[in-house]
């Protein structure tokens, strides 16, 4: 569905800035002249999502402004709430990858203010780059809106003005160009995002790192990857190599569920919360916690990180459960999801 411009109400003005903060963002970081392209970019990004996450709460709860405002006893005057309170209401999963990644480029606006990061390690161009495809996809999903016409699909490839294999922090002459303070911070930032990335999983979500290389051929069978447009044309997905579901991902659903009782110390779950969790988490979505095999019939199978990470959410925060049935009764006010087995 195509969005028209000029939407009324406060959700459509919301979408139309958001959307504009995204088109400008792209046109920022690939343009090589401007210098300041990376902190730029990641102001806007961030704005682009607040704004797009905002439109999401309103429309949630019917449009009541209360939602994204605090009320008038908390502040002086009108003010929305921050980004990070807009990803707590909306992934309230804290590992969630698309969540990560942009909380990760957040600290990166919010350190650009003290410093001047002109250039970045190729980690955190492939952190912009998943943000980019995330919130094309989110739109899309949440509000049904297609700006491709606005946004090409190479528009949305972070273009390079360096060899990204060749950007080394440690090197003097680099040190010199980017300053101390800079390039002691990105190497820090740099290592977190390397462990936090293994941590997940390696999520094309948390981030995305292009290999390939480019060129035009008169024979699109010689080309690694060939792009498409208009309504015909076929997304891009990632390629793995088959893994052996009974190792990768072993466990039933009864399975999962003894499990995490058994870790729970007296506290228990059901099948209800399990398929609660596997809604609101969009659990289907995720490979590294979920499986199911193309043979008709076939269970649904579970990792041990997706029982792992269930009992570490617990433990940070002994309302998870209730939190997620609460938010399962909202979702579930648009239609029933949930059929007892």
């Amino acid at each position: 569905m195509q969005r028209k411009s000029g939407n009324p109400g406060l959700k459509g003005k919301l979408l139309d800035k958001s959307i504009e903060a995204y088109v400008l963002s792209l046109e920022t970081i690939n343009r090589l002249s401007i210098k300041y392209r990376i902190e730029t970019f990641a102001y806007l990004i961030c704005n682009a999502w607040e704004l797009l996450l905002k439109a999401k709460i309103l429309h949630e709860a019917n449009n009541k402004k209360s939602s994204i405002f605090y009320s008038n006893k908390e502040t002086q005057k009108a003010r929305s709430i921050s980004l990070r309170k807009c990803l707590n209401e909306v992934f309230i999963d804290t590992r969630s990858p698309v969540r990560r990644n942009i909380e990760l480029i957040e600290e990166l606006r919010d350190e650009s203010t003290h410093l001047v990061i002109s250039q970045v390690p190729k980690e955190i161009l492939s952190l912009f780059q998943s943000c980019v495809l995330n919130y094309h996809k989110h739109l899309n999903a949440w509000f049904g809106i297609s700006i491709s016409d606005r946004v090409p699909i190479g528009m949305m490839t972070i273009v390079y003005d360096f060899s990204p294999d060749d950007f080394d922090l440690n090197n003097k002459a680099l040190r010199r160009q980017i300053g101390a303070d800079t390039a002691m911070y990105l190497m820090k930032f740099q290592a977190e995002l390397k462990k936090e990335f293994n941590s997940l999983g390696k999520p094309s979500e948390f981030s995305i790192d292009i290999g390939y290389k480019l060129a035009l051929v008169k024979n699109p069978s010689n080309a690694d990857i060939v792009l498409t447009s208009g309504a015909e044309g076929l997304p891009t997905h990632l390629i793995e190599v088959a893994k052996d579901a009974s190792k990768t991902h072993p466990h039933r659903q009864k399975d999962v569920i003894a499990q995490v009782n058994a870790s729970l110390n007296g506290t228990t779950i059901s099948q209800y919360d399990i398929q609660c969790i596997v809604k609101i988490f969009d659990i289907t979505k995720r490979p590294d916690y979920y499986y199911l095999s193309s043979v008709p019939g076939s269970p649904k199978q579970y990792s041990q990180a997706f029982i792992e990470w269930i009992v570490s959410e617990y433990n940070d925060d002994n309302t998870f459960f209730e939190q997620v049935r609460q938010k399962a009764k909202r979702a579930k006010k648009g239609g029933t999801w949930y059929v007892k087995r």
